[in-house]
C-alpha cells in the first residue's frame, strides 16, 4: 500500500464546499476519509459563520467527518515565531493573519500537507508545505 499524506484542509476550502464549488468537491474527494484534517481554528471560523441555528448544525454534522487537532504549547510557540517573522504589512495590510499564522503553524508542526484555495495567504512561508490542488 502507498504511504498516504494526511493533509490539513483550510478554512477556505470548507467555506467553498458549503457553497457547492466543485473544485473544493474535487480537492477534497481525492482525501481519504483518514487523511483529511481540521484544526480547532478552523473549526471556530466556520461555526462563526453560521448565523442561525440550522446552519450551525449542518456544520457542525460536516465537520464531524475530519479529524480535529488543537492547538498546544508548541503550535503556539510556532505561531509566535512565524508572526514576528511575517507580521510586517504591506499597502497597509498584515501579510499574515492571525488564523492563517495559527493555521500554518498546525500544518508546520504535524508535517501536513495545506490544502487551502488562498495560497497567496501561504506560499510566501519557507516551511509551508501547499497540497498539490491548492489554488
Amino acid at each position: 500500500m502507498a504511504n498516504r499524506k494526511k493533509c490539513l484542509v483550510d478554512t477556505s476550502v470548507l467555506i467553498a464546499l458549503f457553497r457547492r464549488n466543485e473544485d473544493a468537491k474535487i480537492a477534497l474527494n481525492s482525501l481519504s476519509a483518514n487523511d483529511a484534517y481540521i484544526c480547532d481554528i478552523t473549526f471556530l471560523e466556520i461555526l462563526a459563520g453560521c448565523f442561525t441555528a440550522e446552519k450551525r448544525e449542518y456544520a457542525l454534522n460536516f465537520l464531524d467527518v475530519y479529524g480535529l487537532l488543537k492547538n498546544n504549547e508548541k503550535i503556539s510557540e510556532k505561531s509566535m515565531q512565524l508572526m514576528k517573522r511575517y507580521c510586517v504589512q504591506r499597502s497597509g495590510q498584515p501579510v499574515l493573519r492571525l488564523a492563517d499564522c495559527l493555521i500554518a503553524s498546525f500544518a508546520m508542526h504535524y508535517k501536513m500537507e495545506l490544502l487551502t484555495f488562498n495560497k497567496k495567504d501561504f506560499d510566501f512561508m519557507q516551511d509551508i508545505r501547499i497540497h498539490p490542488l491548492s489554488k
